[in-house]
């Protein structure tokens, strides 16, 4: 007879869940070139008339084309039918 407790096997405690693993990435991503005032097109031209060390709100990058605009994303229409676009606007 043995005195004490006996080893009971119970189930491991789990692992902490606030710890969550990031998914596993079969390829690195690309890291976007760090534009300088050099690659702006208004630099370029002796355009522009601020001093700043890195590229500022109004950067736009040189091209052989010119001053090209911004990418803006695509415009939606709506259904005609959608309640929500018929109501007044307040």
């Amino acid at each position: 007879m043995t005195r004490g407790r006996a080893a009971v096997a119970g189930p491991k405690p789990a692992a902490d869940s606030s710890q969550k693993q990031a998914p596993v990435r079969s390829q690195p991503r690309k890291r976007k070139k760090a534009y300088t005032c050099a690659d702006c097109f208004f630099d370029a031209r002796g355009l522009c008339a601020l001093g700043l060390d890195e590229p500022c709100p109004t950067f736009r990058l040189d091209s052989p084309e010119g001053l090209v605009p911004p990418r803006q994303p695509t415009l939606l229409m709506r259904d005609p039918g959608d309640s929500a676009s018929t109501g007044p606007l307040t």
